[in-house]
């Protein structure tokens, strides 16, 4: 049994000690900071981060790992409308408000320790290894904290001094969340409205005094029994403003002057994160206050969802953390034929590929955090502390804007590879150890329990591998020549690059563009014969001139997950072979990781060349027949 969680771990001591621009998140989250209240250095910063983490680590070790069985078996329940959780459940989180780490990411001026979001990020990996359902309510602390200064940015009645929050119109929840007295929830889904957030049916009606009256029902909210509730309903009228344009965000309070303002209807029963509550809620002429401007809450609500789903991918990789040491662990102890079961060549096999997915996808956590707290610390300050020199500020808002696309792109790439993955190493932890991996004594039924939700909630895996596709896509579309430049430069480079990683590396970006390629030939073979004949350099004004993507995206959505699985891959690749160029160490993992991705993008490759006519057009003449049949009616 470890002592520490965060010393133990010789993989996320690395992006700690070494591999976090810690220069570039200092100069970011103390912009100004007066001198007298700041770190004197990076290093005195980053040696504070690190020592944190190193009380944290503790604690998981210490007080969390070893009671999580005890918490599961100390039933959830709802007695006289209030949710009744586990007594340890309560003890732990009693805990962590004595470590004062729930403002971790949160301003000095709002209560908050002032610390990178990575930081904060790299806690609830941690937390994640001990137990998920720990870590799913400690995100709705700082996370809920971390949405409402975002809204806040965008609030006129928030007040800057030197770029830096001194009051905003959160100010008591912020800090009362910081304190480790309170926590909120994200408040979307519905009977009929998962997904597909356009079918929302909760009605906002605003009241003579500016407040609004919300009624309706939601259901599955995560912590939903907190005090600040981040509630996504209808304002507008579907006549004038349907589907997403007619919705608005509202914070609404559980408890109001004492009395229940929003009733908790009842605690879900999960086959996982049995500790965490669940729960739905029922808004009866509930009292809510808008945050922002009327129609702008799916925007508004998409700021969190991003954030949120950057920490899904730390939870995941706590999960991949626990399963990969449980397996490993075991296949060193247990003898089979005259050896350990993990010297048989293919548990070896297994083993080797947990651990190097297990360090792409922290790779891939850590860089997606960094860009974005980047992306957001800039438009902070460029909003607030602009540089006077107008140049200064071009630059500025120039690396804003390539930390933002950066974030974009990698942000559904960390919530669908490390939730997939997360799944998929804990089922193959229950396969290495065998009968008594499927008993409640050993790690394994639980950590499979806890990790079947994680490609589910905020944005399943498919709707991040949509958001992917389309990203993707109108890159091509609207820039095909430089789509072209682009693949040509990675076929040259497959073959001329000099330094083998860098070539490895060129291969795999070879079959990212080849399976986009196909994507978009096929595209614009079944949106125009005329397109189809054209040069691509010449389809964006062909194919914009017409396009509806229901209709024509069909090639696209059916491989959706395949080129997502590509595009996941080389991201980590990619920032592996950063590593490895600046940390000899680090190369082996980098090359290994490669070698195994070579032979899957092929796979998923020849899939996207090879698969799908048949069913698609299967699809196409059901879709035909069922429209004329409806025509006729």
């Amino acid at each position: 049994m470890s002592d520490n969680f965060y010393t133990d771990n010789e993989d996320l001591r690395f992006y700690i000690e070494k591999a976090v621009d810690w220069d570039m998140l200092f100069e970011l989250v103390e912009h100004g900071t007066p001198e007298e209240d700041r770190p004197a250095s990076v290093r005195d910063a980053r040696d504070n981060y690190e020592d944190i983490l190193k009380e944290i680590g503790k604690y998981v070790a210490k007080s969390i790992d070893p009671v999580v069985r005890q918490m599961e078996s100390e039933h959830l329940s709802l007695v006289d409308g209030e949710v009744v959780v586990s007594p340890t459940f309560a003890k732990i989180f009693k805990g962590l408000k004595k470590l004062d780490v729930y403002g971790l990411p949160i301003p000095r001026e709002l209560g908050g320790l002032n610390a990178p979001a990575t930081v904060y990020l790299a806690a609830s990996e941690m937390i994640a290894r001990a137990d998920t359902s720990l870590m799913t309510h400690f995100g709705f602390h700082a996370g809920i904290a971390l949405s409402l200064l975002t809204y806040a940015m965008r609030d006129p009645r928030t007040k800057w001094v030197g770029g830096r929050p001194t009051e905003t119109p959160y100010d008591d929840v912020i800090r009362e969340i910081c304190a480790g007295n309170a926590w909120g929830c994200m408040v979307l889904t519905e009977p009929g409205a998962g997904s597909d957030l356009a079918q929302i049916r909760t009605r906002a009606v605003e009241q003579p005094d500016g407040t609004y009256k919300l009624n309706g029902e939601k259901i599955f909210i995560t912590s939903g029994h907190g005090q600040y509730q981040l509630v996504l309903c209808r304002t507008e009228d579907p006549a004038t403003s349907p589907g997403l344009k007619g919705l608005s965000l509202m914070l609404c309070r559980q408890k109001l002057d004492g009395k229940t303002n929003v009733r908790i209807g009842k605690v879900e029963h999960k086959i996982g994160h049995q500790s965490s509550p669940t729960v739905s809620l029922v808004y009866e002429d509930s009292v809510g206050e808008l945050i922002g401007r009327r129609g702008e809450g799916f925007e508004q609500m998409l700021l969190l969802m991003n954030f949120a789903r950057i920490g899904v991918g730390f939870e995941a990789l706590g999960v991949c953390e626990a399963a990969y040491r449980c397996a490993k662990e075991f296949s060193e102890q247990r003898i089979t034929m005259g050896k350990p079961i993990g010297r048989h060549e293919m548990i070896a096999d297994y083993l080797e590929d947990m651990e190097m997915y297990l360090r792409g996808i922290r790779a891939l956590c850590f860089e997606a955090s960094q860009k974005v707290e980047r992306a957001t610390r800039l438009e902070q300050i460029l909003k607030f502390d602009p540089p006077a020199d107008e140049q200064q500020r071009a630059a500025l808002e120039r690396k804003m804007q390539r930390a933002k696309r950066q974030a974009r792109d990698l942000t559904p790439l960390v919530k669908y590879i490390a939730s997939e993955k997360a799944v998929e190493m804990s089922r193959m932890a229950m396969q290495i150890l065998g009968g008594v991996g499927y008993t409640t004594e050993y790690a394994p039924e639980k950590l499979l329990r806890d990790a079947l939700v994680l490609p589910i909630y905020e944005g399943t895996s498919q709707i991040q591998s949509l958001m992917v596709l389309k990203d993707q896509l109108m890159q091509g579309l609207r820039d095909p020549k430089r789509f072209i430049v682009k693949m040509a430069r990675a076929n040259w480079k497959r073959v001329a690059e000099q330094e083998p990683m860098e070539r490895n590396l060129s291969r795999l970006f070879a079959y990212k563009y080849k399976g986009l390629q196909t994507i978009l030939v096929r595209i614009a073979r079944n949106k125009l014969k005329s397109t189809y004949e054209m040069p691509i350099g010449s389809w964006t004004d062909a194919l914009f001139s017409q396009w509806d993507p229901k209709l024509d995206f069909a090639p696209g959505l059916l491989h959706a997950e395949r080129l997502t699985k590509i595009l996941a891959d080389v991201a980590i690749a990619r920032i592996l072979v950063k590593y490895g160029l600046r940390f000899p160490e680090r190369r082996v993992y980098a090359e290994k990781f490669m070698r195994r991705s070579e032979l899957r993008c092929r796979h998923w490759l020849a899939e996207i060349e090879e698969h799908g006519d048949e069913l698609l057009a299967e699809l196409a003449e059901r879709n035909s027949a069922e429209a004329k049949t409806t025509a006729a009616a």
